[in-house]
């Protein structure tokens, strides 16, 4: 399965999925029906666009086209840093938990899924009442965690 799930607090009813680039280790048809039976409505990339298309030409193509089986949003984050923009990544991660929080599923996504992809779950996971300590538990047991310390420190501050 390329999709990793993130426990979520009891009392939220939606889901939070991890995942590498979408079409990057897999082709991009093998990705998108393995998110369409996992329920995934709403899909974060936190990788910017010309990574997208470096790195995964045929996702970055159904990007520009609109032809995704998800609502896409991006959240840019440099690779092994932190969001230039924090107070509209707080905004966009806000959202993200609402979404959880109404039931809805969410899959994160960088290149590899691991410390752009972790640092930004625990964000979510902190926004949805967990403690720092626990988020990094919860991103770790699903296989992601923040890279270095100024992604430690930015899910500290969050």
């Amino acid at each position: 399965m390329l999709l990793r799930r993130v426990q979520l607090p009891d009392d939220v009813p939606g889901s939070l999925w991890l995942s590498a680039m979408p079409g990057r280790f897999e082709p991009w048809p093998q990705f998108a029906a393995e998110a369409q039976q996992a329920g995934v409505q709403h899909v974060a990339c936190l990788a910017p666009r010309d990574e997208l298309a470096a790195l995964s030409p045929a996702y970055h193509a159904a990007v520009v086209s609109g032809d995704l089986p998800f609502r896409w949003v991006q959240l840019s984050m440099r690779n092994f840093g932190v969001p230039e923009d924090p107070q509209a990544f707080r905004a966009g991660v806000q959202a993200l938990a609402g979404r959880l929080r109404a039931g809805e599923s969410v899959l994160l996504h960088c290149a590899a899924g691991m410390g752009r992809t972790g640092s930004a779950a625990a964000c979510v996971l902190k926004v949805l009442g967990l403690t720092t300590a626990q988020a990094l538990a919860h991103v770790r047991a699903a296989g992601s965690n923040p890279q270095n310390a100024q992604q430690s420190g930015f899910v500290e501050w969050f």
